[in-house]
C-alpha cells in the first residue's frame, strides 16, 4: 500500500470484508456495529496475524530460511498461521510450546498434525524466568539439530524487536485498508474496537490512525495483559515501528483507551460473559468468535454498549482478529454454558 514500501509476500485475501451487524445492533439497542472480518483472510483458520506474517516471512525468505521455529502456547493462533504460511511458501515449521489450558489434540494442535509441524510441549510455570530459559534452550536445540541436518532455520518469536516492528507495520497497512473501505462506503465511524494480546494489532492501528489523521477513537479490550502493561506495549511498539519507517509521528498513552476488566480469572480461561458473547453473535449474525481473544473482546464491547458508552446513531467498527479453530478445545465449557443458559 501507499504508506509502506517493504518486502512483502502474499498470504491472504485482502481487503477483508467490512460487514454490518444489524441484528446484533438491534438486540443491544444500538449503536451501528460493523465487523472487520480478518478471520476471513484465507490463510489457515484466518486471523490478524496473517498481515504481520506477510512482512515477517518476506524477511525470513530473504535470509534463505527453509524452516521456521516459534514458541507461545499449545493452541496459539500465531503458531498455526505461521506454520500454514510457511508451508504455503515451501518451508516447514517447528514449535516449542507451553502446555496451556487445553493441550488436547484438537483445535490448532489438530491442524498442526495435518501440517506435520515439529512440536515439543513443555510443562511448568510459563511466567517464571527458569521456564522461559528452558523454552529458549529448547528452541536453540531444535534450531541446531535442524542445521546439522542441512536445514536453514529461522526463529520467529514474540518479543523479537525486528519481527514485532514488522507485525505493527502489517496493521498500519490494515488500518489504511479499513479507512479506504469506510470512505468508499461513506461510513462515518466514531470508534474502532480492537482485541488486545501482544498489542501489535492495537499499536499498528493506533499508529495508522495518527499517520492518516483519522479522528476515530480507538478502544483496546485486553484478553491478556493488564492495562498498564498493555499501554506500555502499545506505545513502545508503535513508536519503534514509526522510527524504523522514518515516520514523523509519535504515539502517546492517551491515543488509545484500553480496558482490562474482561480478562477474567486469567488468560486462556473463558469467562461467562465471553461465552455469552460467542453465543449471541452466532445466533444473531451467524459467525463465531473464540473463547480466548475475540469472545472476551466482544463481551467487553457488549458491556460498553449496555453501559451507554456509545450513542445509538454512532458507528462502531469491531476488528474480528480470528482464532476460530481453538473454539473446539473449549467444548466442555461451551456445552456447560449453553445447557445452563438455554
Amino acid at each position: 500500500m501507499a504508506l509502506i514500501n517493504l518486502p512483502r509476500v502474499s498470504l491472504g485475501f485482502f481487503p477483508t470484508p467490512l460487514q454490518e451487524l444489524p441484528n446484533l445492533s438491534r438486540v443491544l439497542g444500538g449503536p451501528r456495529i460493523w465487523a472487520k472480518r480478518d478471520d476471513l483472510n484465507g490463510l489457515g483458520g484466518g486471523g490478524n496475524k496473517t498481515r504481520n506474517l506477510e512482512y515477517i516471512l518476506a524477511d525470513v525468505q530473504k535470509r534463505g530460511a527453509d524452516f521456521v521455529l516459534g514458541s507461545l502456547g499449545s493452541q496459539s493462533n500465531f503458531n498455526i498461521l505461521l506454520a500454514s504460511a510457511a508451508h504455503k511458501l515451501g518451508m516447514n515449521a517447528g514449535f516449542v510450546c507451553y502446555v496451556g489450558e487445553h493441550p488436547q489434540l484438537q483445535g490448532n494442535l489438530l491442524l498442526h498434525k495435518i501440517l506435520n509441524s515439529k512440536i515439543k510441549i513443555l510443562k511448568g510455570d510459563r511466567t517464571s524466568g527458569e521456564y522461559i530459559q528452558n523454552v529458549d534452550r529448547e528452541l536453540q536445540r531444535m534450531s541446531d539439530e535442524l542445521s546439522r541436518a542441512g536445514h536453514k532455520p529461522a526463529i520467529v518469536v514474540d518479543g523479537d524487536p525486528h519481527y514485532d516492528i514488522l507485525g505493527v507495520i502489517g496493521w498500519v497497512s490494515g488500518t489504511e485498508e479499513l479507512l479506504q473501505q469506510l470512505q468508499t462506503k461513506k461510513i462515518n465511524a466514531q470508534y474502532l474496537v480492537v482485541p488486545v494480546a501482544t498489542a501489535n494489532t492495537l499499536a499498528g492501528m493506533t499508529l495508522g490512525l495518527k499517520l492518516l489523521k483519522s479522528s476515530m477513537k480507538i478502544i483496546g479490550i485486553s484478553a491478556h495483559r493488564k492495562k498498564d502493561e498493555a499501554v506500555a506495549q502499545l506505545v513502545h511498539r508503535a513508536n519503534a515501528a514509526a522510527t524504523f519507517m522514518g515516520w514523523n509521528v509519535r504515539v502517546v498513552n492517551d491515543d488509545a483507551t484500553i480496558y482490562d476488566e474482561y480478562i477474567g480469572a486469567k488468560h486462556e480461561v473463558a469467562t461467562k460473559e465471553c461465552l455469552e458473547a460467542i453465543q449471541l453473535v452466532a445466533q444473531t449474525e451467524g459467525f463465531y468468535l473464540d473463547p480466548v481473544y475475540t469472545g472476551k473482546s466482544m463481551a467487553g464491547l457488549i458491556d460498553l454498549i449496555r453501559k451507554n458508552t456509545f450513542k445509538p446513531e454512532e458507528n462502531v467498527i469491531y476488528v474480528h482478529t480470528g482464532g476460530f479453530p481453538s473454539i473446539f478445545t473449549y467444548n466442555q465449557e461451551i456445552i456447560n454454558y449453553c445447557e445452563t443458559n438455554n
